[in-house]
């Protein structure tokens, strides 16, 4: 899946719609259960104004892990 356009709102997110990604913490990843290089897709980005930034992920067998932070997920080149 190409990389999608990010919104203007974003100043150089760590991810964007349509990236793969892998949690870069992976005692998070095991608390939620999934396989410690599963990787998923970011389905959407948050950023409400003056907030932190967060992001949707889904990964195959999860529902879609909704409003994480970026960093917790690093793009799988």
């Amino acid at each position: 899946m190409p990389r999608r356009p990010v919104p203007a709102a974003w100043s150089d997110p760590a991810v964007a719609p349509g990236d793969e990604v892998v949690f870069d913490r992976l005692d998070l990843a095991e608390i939620l259960g999934i396989w410690r290089h599963a990787r998923g897709r970011v389905v959407g980005l948050h950023r409400p104004r003056g907030a932190a930034a967060t992001v949707d992920v889904k990964f195959e067998g999860h529902e879609t892990l909704e409003r994480y932070l970026p960093d917790l997920f690093r793009r799988v080149h």
